[in-house]
């Protein structure tokens, strides 16, 4: 039982890093079986289609995170109460767990980041269909706490702030500690947290 569950993670994490660097389309079965020195037979007993495997990479990274942010929310309704939760409450709830995953490098994430941002600047349609279902729980609950923090949006602007919101968190992830100025001075990881968590506020609370 350890035995192929250590396979089967070890499948994943040679196919998120390889589908990280090369892209979904430019890497073969044969290329995963090849770096994790396993079988096809592995392939299929564990995950069944490249596109099945694709599936597991995602669901393996971001449904722990958005379960997160879920229950974030669920704690945050409860000590609202009947008052409107301040946004920068919502916005934390979207923020910490992300960026507490990424704090994980052990664990792969810094290789699912490189795989996210591919996929985003290259989009796939089965892959999109997936994110679309993977992310529409917390979107349909991040919209209706945005709407209660800031009455003045609509369901639809919401949407389009925090889309805006969402890749500038998915930016700072991935250069956080890369291309900064000599002239900035140093910064630790809960302040940029803050920073990000009041630039995204401001931005919702706009007019």
């Amino acid at each position: 039982m350890a035995q192929a569950k250590n396979t089967r993670t070890r499948i994943l994490d040679v196919a998120e890093a390889l589908f990280g660097e090369l892209g979904l389309d430019s890497v073969s079965i044969r290329d995963i079986t090849t770096k994790a020195k396993v079988n096809l037979a592995a392939i299929h007993y564990h995950f069944g289609t490249k596109r099945d495997l694709i599936a597991a990479i995602f669901e393996r990274r971001v449904v722990p995170v958005n379960e997160a942010r879920i229950a974030l929310l669920d704690a945050l309704e409860r000590t609202s109460g009947k008052k409107a939760p301040r946004i920068e409450a919502v916005l934390e709830a979207f923020v910490r767990p992300a960026v507490q995953s990424s704090l994980k490098p052990n664990k792969g994430d810094i290789a699912f980041s490189k795989l996210f941002g591919r996929c985003l600047s290259e989009p796939n349609p089965e892959v999109e269909a997936l994110l679309r279902n993977q992310f529409e729980p917390l979107s349909t609950r991040l919209n209706a706490a945005m709407v209660r923090a800031l009455p003045h949006l609509t369901p639809s602007e919401a949407f389009w702030r925090m889309k805006f919101t969402f890749g500038a968190l998915h930016h700072w992830l991935l250069t956080r500690d890369k291309r900064l100025p000599a002239w900035v001075d140093p910064t630790d990881l809960e302040s940029q947290v803050q920073k990000l968590i009041s630039y995204a506020a401001a931005g919702l609370r706009a007019g």
